[in-house]
């Protein structure tokens, strides 16, 4: 793990490198992320953000594929671009495209990819970007905007967007002076803001209300809050249904249209990970791998153990004596 900070003038720079994905989600104030590794690898993952007082810029890494879900603050309107590989990426459970401009900005939201994942991105204070826009255009926000997805955009305007808030980023990164003084701070924050608002305002208008999601969206995404909370209890299938009202078969459907895994599969993982956030944790002496896995409802401990070392690329014995080297 390697953390650091920095305080510039109230403006901070701070960083994360580390393998624990909690750590990771904690690390991100007031972001309410929540990570989930469902495909095999050593997890790494690196993160950076800098805060410039209504504006903050960050940028994330992670080498695994994984689920991520947020909940952001209302005050927050962020806008992202993919620098990886967008082909084995969905966005609220819908494919990615080419030339596309994240709007992580309606709430909810949740990315899946299967490799790993490379992201820029700008969040601004609602009230300050409806503002600047106003001055900008004389207009009000298109609601449009206001709705998470991801949307097609002008591939330049989208290549000036994340090029140009990277390069902000690496040049504070290497010069943390040169946001001590408001008129530089106030150039960076203009600067990103055009850089935003030439990408969004040549994206194609939403069509679709976040209200009007599919039955079956909206029962996987049930489900998957469910098993969040109550994974360890390791529910059947027909409690599952009942939550997502749904059959079995749009159930099925619903979690590989939505995440590409079938929930049984999806329950295993997530049972997976609670146990390795147990051992990372290694809350007490009586924490050994065997009553961490009982308690996740592992019964067989040898396929446990193979499943859990194809996951993560370790055993579990090795995860438990990391905190203990």
């Amino acid at each position: 793990m390697n953390l650091q900070g920095k305080n510039h003038n109230h403006h901070k720079i701070r960083g994360v490198s580390t393998s624990d994905i909690d750590e990771l989600a904690l690390f991100q104030e007031n972001k309410n992320r929540r990570y989930t590794q469902l495909y095999s690898g050593q997890l790494q993952g690196d993160y950076l953000e800098i805060n410039l007082g209504k504006l903050q810029v960050f940028r994330e890494n992670l080498n695994v594929g994984a689920l991520i879900e947020a909940t952001p603050a209302s005050n927050f309107v962020p806008f992202a671009a993919l620098l990886s590989n967008r082909d084995d990426s969905n966005f609220c459970g819908k494919h990615i495209e080419q030339n596309s401009i994240i709007q992580a900005t309606g709430g909810d939201w949740d990315v899946t990819f299967k490799n790993h994942l490379s992201v820029i991105s700008a969040v601004f204070d609602r009230e300050t970007f409806a503002h600047d826009i106003h001055l900008l255009t004389g207009e009000e926000i298109p609601n449009y905007w206001l709705i998470s997805k991801a949307c097609l955009t002008e591939p330049l305007a989208l290549a000036q967007f994340a090029r140009g808030v990277n390069n902000i980023i690496n040049v504070i990164q290497a010069k943390p002076e040169v946001i001590k003084t408001e008129n530089s701070l106030r150039m960076i924050n203009d600067t990103i803001l055009r850089l935003a608002f030439n990408a969004l305002k040549v994206t194609t208008p939403c069509t679709e209300k976040r209200v009007n999601q599919s039955k079956r969206c909206e029962g996987v995404r049930q489900v998957m809050d469910y098993l969040h909370s109550y994974g360890e209890s390791v529910p059947t299938i027909p409690e599952l249904c009942k939550i997502a009202k749904l059959s079995e078969r749009n159930l099925q459907y619903g979690f590989k249209e939505y995440l590409g895994v079938t929930p049984i599969r999806y329950l295993r993982l997530l049972r997976l990970n609670g146990v390795r956030r147990d051992l990372l944790i290694n809350r007490s002496d009586k924490n050994k791998v065997v009553d961490v896995a009982l308690n996740w409802g592992f019964i067989e401990l040898g396929r446990f153990a193979r499943e859990y070392r194809q996951l993560f690329k370790e055993l579990p014995s090795a995860t438990l004596k990391k905190l203990n080297e």
